[in-house]
């Protein structure tokens, strides 16, 4: 993936947590080394495709209104834990149960939104 992204959106690189940035289409443009460990992937193998597919796949069309709705109103929030948030890891499609603390970037008039992922217990 040969995008040129802003300083403020590579900045979370530094960050020892797990973030996954997508643009305003809900595509993956960054992912840290903490988040390409938890998600077992590289952000070469899923930068540009659709934050969905991290996404449990009987929820990925119900995720997609969920992120519209987001992306028409953002603002720094823990994603709803009423939802049981689980990822779904593309190499093994193993659930890890997470929680999710989304934060809007805005950089030249271009949204972005970084979702802070941390792995918590399974119920």
């Amino acid at each position: 993936m040969a995008q040129e992204l802003p300083q403020e959106i590579t900045a979370f690189g530094a960050e020892e947590g797990a973030v996954v940035v997508v643009d305003h289409q809900g595509q993956i443009v960054f992912m840290n080394a903490a988040a390409e460990k938890l998600f077992d992937v590289s952000l070469d193998d899923i930068g540009g495709e659709f934050v969905e597919m991290l996404v449990p796949e009987k929820l990925r069309w119900g995720h997609q209104a969920y992120r519209r709705g987001y992306l028409a109103e953002p603002n720094p929030r823990e994603m709803d834990p009423g939802l049981d948030p689980h990822l779904e890891r593309p190499t093994d499609n193993e659930l890890v149960p997470i929680s999710v603390q989304l934060e809007p970037v805005r950089v030249d008039g271009t949204l972005y939104v970084a979702a802070h992922v941390t792995p918590r217990d399974a119920d």
